[in-house]
C-alpha cells in the first residue's frame, strides 16, 4: 500500500487533483463574490466549474467573468461628468441648452401627461431620463427604408455626425455609409464613430475599414476583444444611434449591415427590424448619450464635447413626449429591466411585446403571469426561426408556463425578425436596442426611448397588428406534444438563461 502511495505516477496524479481542487475553490470564491446579485447564475457556474474542472474554469473565464462592477465604475465616472455639467453647467452651450430644455420638460403633474401611475414610477426609478415634449417620431421598417433616409439626412449635415452601432459591416451598406461620411468630412463636417469590437468583429478584422485617413473623422471601439482579457466580450455596447447636427437622430434596433436590406440579402433571408427617426428636444438627450460613451472610450476633455454646434437651439417638431434611457452597468443600472417591470406592474389593459430574444429571468416572466391574472391582455411576438438556435429552445421552454397563465404567443413567420418594441395600454411605448432578456437587463449597454402622446403610438399599434397578422399563434396543445429529445434540449438551454 505504501509503495502504491509513493509511486511517482500516483503522487503526480495526487498533486494534480489537489491543484484542480484549489483552482476550483478559487474560482468558486470569485463566483460567490462577483455574482452575489445573481443566485441562479452563480449556482449554474458553480455546477459547471466543479463538474468539469478544467473545461468549466476555461468557459467561466470567457463567458462568466463580465467585470460589471469595474467597468460600471469607469462608466459611472463618465456619466457623472456629463451629469454634473448638465446640473451646474460651466460651458455656455450647455447653459443655454439646459435653460431651453426646461420649456419642454413634461412633469407628472402637467396637463399633457395627467398623473398616470407609470409616469410617477418612471420619475422615481429613472431619475435622469427627462420626459421632453415637442418631438416627432417616425417609424422606419427595415434597413430598406432606414438606410436611404439615413443617407439623405447625413448628406445635409453641416457641423457634426455622430454614429454608434453594435455591428458595422464591411459590405455594400457599410461602405456606402462610410463613403458619404468621408465626403462630408472633406466638406469640414466633424465625424465621430463608435463601434463595438465584438459585434463588428468581421469588419474589425479588416483593419483598414475603420482606419480612415481624415483629420475630421475619429473612430473608436467600445468593448475590447483580445486573448489577454476574454471576459471583456461580455460587456457590449449594443446601442444603435445616429445624431446629425444635434438636430436629428436615428435610434432603434437596426445595425449597419446588408443583412438588414432585402435589396441585398433577398426577401427570405434578410433581417426584419424597426428603427425610428426623431426630431425635437429629445435629440439633445440622445446627443448626451453619445457624448457619455465618447468620453468613456476616449478620455477626451469635456471642453471639446460641449460645442454650440452639437447642441443647437431647440424646436418643437411634434406632439410626442420622449424619455431617453441609456442603460447598462454604471448608467441607469438595470434601466431596461425597470421599464419592463413598470409595464407589468402598471398596465391596465394590455402589454404587447415584440422581441427577437425572449429569455428573461424567472422574476419577470412571473410578473407577466401575475399581470395576466389581473386581466391584462399580454401578447408576445418572437421569430419563428431564430438566428441563435439555443435561444429559440430556451424561449420555447417558457411557453407552457406563459400559455397556462393566459399569455398569447405569436411566432413571426418568414425572415428572421430582429424587431423590438413594447406597447402598453395604447398610452406609452418603448423602442430601441433592448431585447427582453437577461443580457439586455444586466450586461449590455442599451439605448431606448419611452414615448407617449402623438401619432407615433397609433403607427406602432398598426405595426404590431401587421406583425401579428404575419405570425402563427402558439396554442397550448402545440407545446405539450414534444419529443423527449426536444424537451431535454429546451430544459438544457433554459439553464443558460443568465448568460444568453
Amino acid at each position: 500500500m505504501l509503495r502504491q502511495i509513493l509511486n511517482p505516477d500516483s503522487l503526480t496524479m495526487f498533486f494534480i487533483a489537489i491543484a484542480l481542487l484549489l483552482m476550483s475553490c478559487a474560482t468558486a470564491i470569485h463566483i460567490l463574490l462577483n455574482k452575489r446579485d445573481e443566485p441562479v447564475s452563480a449556482t449554474l457556474w458553480l455546477f459547471i466549474v466543479f463538474s468539469f474542472p478544467l473545461a468549466g474554469m476555461a468557459v467561466y473565464v470567457v463567458l462568466g467573468i463580465n467585470k460589471v462592477y469595474a467597468t460600471g465604475e469607469k462608466m459611472r465616472i463618465a456619466r457623472e461628468i456629463i451629469h454634473s455639467e448638465k446640473k451646474s453647467p460651466v460651458h455656455s452651450a450647455i447653459k443655454r441648452h439646459v435653460k431651453e430644455q426646461k420649456k419642454y420638460m413634461a412633469s407628472a403633474s402637467s396637463p399633457e401627461t395627467g398623473c398616470p401611475e407609470y409616469v410617477k414610477m418612471f420619475d422615481r426609478i429613472l431619475t435622469e431620463a427627462i420626459p421632453l415634449s415637442g418631438n416627432k417620431v417616425e417609424l422606419l421598417e427595415d434597413g430598406t427604408k432606414a438606410y436611404p433616409k439615413m443617407l439623405a439626412e447625413m448628406s445635409t449635415a453641416k457641423s457634426g455626425i455622430h454614429l454608434q452601432s453594435f455591428i458595422i459591416m464591411d459590405d455594400p451598406v457599410g461602405r456606402e455609409i462610410f463613403r458619404l461620411l468621408g465626403k462630408k468630412a472633406n466638406e469640414g463636417v466633424k465625424i465621430k464613430i463608435i463601434y463595438d469590437r465584438f459585434g463588428s468583429l468581421k469588419a474589425g478584422l479588416r483593419s483598414k475599414f475603420f482606419d480612415i485617413k481624415n483629420a475630421n473623422v475619429q473612430v473608436r471601439a467600445f468593448s475590447l476583444l483580445n486573448l489577454g482579457s476574454p471576459w471583456t466580450t461580455q460587456l457590449r455596447n449594443h446601442r444603435k444611434l445616429l445624431v446629425i447636427d444635434g438636430e436629428k437622430a436615428f435610434v432603434g434596433g437596426i445595425n449597419i449591415s446588408r443583412d438588414n436590406d432585402s435589396t441585398f440579402a433577398g426577401k427570405d433571408r434578410y433581417i426584419h427590424d424597426l428603427h425610428c427617426f426623431i426630431r425635437g428636444p429629445a435629440v439633445g438627450e440622445l446627443q448626451f448619450s453619445f457624448m457619455r460613451d465618447w468620453l468613456y472610450v476616449t478620455g477626451e476633455k469635456i471642453s471639446g464635447l460641449f460645442k454650440e454646434e452639437y447642441f443647437p437651439a431647440m424646436e418643437a417638431h411634434g406632439d410626442s413626449i420622449v424619455r431617453v434611457v441609456s442603460s447598462g452597468p454604471g448608467q441607469h443600472d438595470g434601466g431596461t429591466e425597470k421599464i419592463f417591470v413598470t409595464a407589468a406592474a402598471c398596465a391596465r389593459k394590455y402589454i404587447w411585446i415584440m422581441t427577437p430574444y425572449f429569455v428573461p429571468d424567472i422574476s419577470f416572466w412571473k410578473m407577466l403571469c401575475a399581470s395576466s391574472a389581473k386581466g391584462v391582455e399580454i401578447r408576445i411576438i418572437v421569430p419563428q426561426k431564430n438566428n441563435h438556435w439555443y435561444v429559440q429552445y430556451a424561449t420555447r421552454s417558457l411557453y407552457p408556463n406563459l400559455l397556462e397563465a393566459g399569455i398569447r404567443i405569436f411566432e413571426k413567420k418568414g425572415a428572421f425578425s430582429h424587431a423590438k418594441a413594447m406597447l402598453v395600454d395604447g398610452e406609452w411605448a418603448v423602442m430601441g436596442s433592448s431585447n427582453c432578456d437577461v443580457r439586455s437587463f444586466r450586461l449590455n449597454y442599451e439605448l431606448d426611448f419611452i414615448a407617449s402622446g402623438g401619432d407615433f403610438l397609433n403607427v406602432l399599434h398598426s405595426q404590431f397588428l401587421k406583425e401579428i397578422s404575419e405570425s402563427e399563434e402558439i396554442l397550448f396543445e402545440n407545446v405539450i406534444r414534444k419529443s423527449l429529445s426536444v424537451e431535454i434540449t429546451e430544459r438544457a438551454c433554459s439553464l443558460l438563461t443568465p448568460i444568453l
